[in-house]
């Protein structure tokens, strides 16, 4: 069995905005590898809740509450 998640353009777009709003970090990334950043799906019967988090706490709801 497969699961796939994935953003729309408006969560694209806002997503983006949002990581511009960002304080910066001292060097820039988390990690060797750049990561720091999630993106949690929660499926409920009335549609999927969407959010990213930043490690640091930072974080932004996703979710297109008119679909539901």
């Amino acid at each position: 069995m497969n699961y796939k998640f994935e953003l729309d353009e408006k969560q694209i777009e806002r997503y983006k905005e949002w990581l511009k709003t960002l304080p910066k970090l001292g060097n820039g990334h988390f990690g060797a590898a750049g990561g720091g950043y999630s993106f949690e799906f929660i499926p409920t019967g009335l549609g999927m809740v969407v959010k990213a988090k930043r490690d640091d706490g930072y974080e932004i709801d996703l979710t297109d509450y008119n679909l539901f």
